[in-house]
């Protein structure tokens, strides 16, 4: 269930759900009840959705076949430790607003911090990133090329609680991880054409796409898998707000 500290006017939440659907010792997604983070979430028609391993939360705010937004809209949570994505560049507009704490998005080489309310649009071709240098968790929202990318976060996250990327035990630290290099090929693979990672030149990438993905997806190896979309999901394996 979530809690709530009156003293410090915190609400707790996001934690994983073990099988019997009980909050486990994991990551916690702290929010002040009041604060426009909270606010949206609170509005969103979608579930919250997590990656232990890699210190993040979200929700879908806007789909572009729900709505009338020509593009996806992700309310996105990094924590002090978080996992930073790979430069990357998109053939069309990506743009990022700082909604609580300072976000860092690096454009074109160029580090910029973006306090609550601001925000940034990256263009077309233009390699970057983004992160958490605080200390301090960082809400923000994205505006997305497309769906193919909620797909492939979502894919991540939820093979994330299945513990894919992980050596431990169920209810353990080491049960959650991230991707490594089979797995990163295989999502920079099913995003071809919308998303470019900078990690290796492109004529390597298509390689290893066309020998070592290959044979990963003949073994059965997947980067995107649409059921990670369902609410359900992560009703089952995410402590939900009450908000």
């Amino acid at each position: 269930m979530t809690e709530t500290t009156p003293a410090r006017s915190v609400l707790r939440t996001g934690r994983p759900l073990d099988d019997g659907g009980d909050p486990t010792d994991g990551p916690a997604l702290e929010l002040a009840p009041d604060g426009r983070a909270a606010t949206l979430l609170g509005a969103s028609p979608r579930a919250l959705a997590s990656s232990p391993g890699q210190g993040t939360w979200a929700t879908l705010l806007e789909r572009p076949d729900e709505g009338d937004t020509d593009r996806p809209v992700l309310l996105q949570w990094l924590a002090a430790d978080a996992s930073e994505p790979p430069s990357h560049t998109h053939p069309t507009t990506e743009t990022f607003e700082a909604v609580t704490g300072e976000l860092t998005v690096v454009r074109d080489g160029e580090a910029m911090v973006l306090a609550p309310g601001e925000s940034v649009t990256v263009e077309p071709g233009v390699e970057h990133a983004f992160r958490n240098d605080a200390d301090e968790t960082v809400a923000f929202r994205a505006r997305l090329p497309s769906m193919r990318t909620v797909r492939a976060l979502y894919s991540v996250w939820g093979m994330d609680h299945e513990g894919v990327f992980g050596s431990g035990p169920p209810g353990s630290d080491g049960r959650y991880g991230e991707p490594g290099p089979l797995y990163g090929l295989l999502l920079a693979e099913s995003l071809r054409g919308e998303t470019t990672m900078a990690v290796a030149p492109f004529p390597v990438q298509r390689f290893l796409w066309a020998t070592v993905v290959r044979v990963a997806r003949a073994a059965g190896y997947r980067g995107v898998d649409e059921r990670y979309l369902a609410d359900a999901f992560w009703e089952r394996r995410v402590e939900q707000p009450d908000l």
